[in-house]
């Protein structure tokens, strides 16, 4: 029996990788075949060392993807978060659907179709989906718990966290690993997701909450401290981020301030 192809491409970056380390320990390798598509093979050991997992060249919006895509049953498009993301996601998409793809799978986020920054860029993936011969799924994925890191330093140093995001406002913020095997899951049996569209979540809490497990845990009162948009906009972009992105995480804040 020829075995089911399963491809993630964008596969170097964290929701990628969850999917194929889910992928990885969830697959039958007797029914199964499972590719990495990365930009750069040689920089790619972590995925070369799972189990079952082939990585192979393919870099997102490259018109010679159509080959690289023959055979592939499901393909999960990881879209990069790049400023021209949405018409490289679309070239790849349409790529998939002269491929003869048969399922495919796109990360979106909860805001698209919206007259915002990522708004309109997803909901222009989102669309593009819809008009291409293959069957599909939307994972709309929220803010990630690991952005959380980003707190240690002033955790560390002033038993504080800062963020211009409300503390008291509720939002459902996910585990990278958690969307990871979700999407495994989704690949590995698409036919229940056809035309699907999911807005992935996991239970709500708040900054104040956060704060207040940060205390217990530590044994120090670590409070949440309200900052402009503006100060956070200056802070991220010292951080290395470009403010178009700065500002598009702002939409998904103020989302949850509203």
């Amino acid at each position: 029996m020829e075995k089911r192809k399963l491809m993630v491409i964008g596969a170097s970056g964290k929701v990628g990788s969850a999917t194929l380390e889910a992928l990885s320990a969830m697959h039958d390798p007797e029914t199964t075949l499972i590719l990495a598509g990365v930009r750069n093979v040689g920089k790619a050991e972590a995925l070369k060392a799972l189990p079952g997992v082939e990585v192979v060249h393919a870099e997102m919006g490259d018109p010679k993807l159509e080959t690289t895509f023959i055979g592939v049953d499901s393909l999960f498009i990881v879209t990069p978060p790049t400023k021209d993301a949405a018409p490289s996601v679309l070239q790849t998409m349409k790529s998939a659907g002269a491929a003869g793809v048969k399922h495919v799978m796109v990360v979106s986020v909860m805001t698209a179709g919206r007259d915002s920054i990522y708004g309109r860029q997803y909901g222009f993936i989102e669309g593009g989906i819809k008009l291409l011969s293959f069957d599909y799924t939307v994972l709309r994925l929220p803010m990630f718990i690991e952005n959380y890191y980003m707190y240690r330093d002033g955790i560390v140093s002033e038993s504080a966290i800062y963020t211009p995001m409300h503390p008291s406002k509720p939002y459902v913020p996910v585990v990278i690993t958690d969307a990871g095997k979700m999407a495994a899951k989704i690949m590995l049996n698409p036919n229940p997701h056809h035309g699907k569209i999911y807005k992935v979540t996991a239970p709500a809490h708040t900054l104040q909450e956060l704060t207040a497990q940060f205390s217990a845990a530590l044994g120090k009162e670590i409070s949440c401290v309200r900052v402009p948009y503006e100060t956070a906009l200056q802070a991220y972009m010292q951080l290395g981020f470009e403010k178009w992105q700065v500002e598009g995480v702002f939409e998904l804040f103020h989302d949850v301030d509203n």
